[in-house]
This record gives C-alpha cells, sequence and structure tokens, in this order.
C-alpha cells in the first residue's frame, strides 16, 4: 500500500517535471520569436520614419515647383 503511494507520488513528480521542462522550452521558444518580431517593427518604425521624411521633401519641392509654376502664368 505504501510503496503503491510512492509509485504514484513519482509519476506525478515525473509527468510535472516533463510539463515544466516542455513550458519552459516553450516559453523560451515564444521569447526568441518575440524578440525577433521586436526587430522587425523597430526596422519598421525606421522605414516608416525615413518615407515620412522624404514625403516632406517631395511635398515642399512641388509646393515650390507649383508655387513658380503659378508665377510664370502671372506673368504671362
Amino acid at each position: 500500500m505504501m510503496i503503491d503511494n510512492f509509485e504514484r507520488l513519482e509519476e506525478g513528480l515525473s509527468r510535472l517535471l516533463t510539463s515544466y521542462e516542455g513550458l519552459k522550452s516553450e516559453n523560451r521558444d515564444l521569447k526568441q520569436s518575440l524578440d525577433a518580431k521586436d526587430q522587425v517593427i523597430a526596422e519598421l518604425q525606421e522605414k516608416v520614419k525615413k518615407l515620412d521624411s522624404e514625403r516632406a521633401k517631395v511635398k515642399d519641392k512641388v509646393d515650390s515647383l507649383l508655387g513658380k509654376l503659378d508665377s510664370l502664368i502671372q506673368i504671362a
């Protein structure tokens, strides 16, 4: 009777340790995946920042050209 209890306890602990190791491995994998996604997000944010800057420069240039064109039309 006592040995049965110890065997059940041993089996339970073994299952618990197996589950723990699996969860620990899954957690490590999820952290790595999250780190990779954070890196991608940072890169995309930097790209957006550059594109916003380029768009502002293009807008300024177009506005300047339209102003010059408007001046030419008024002179003619």
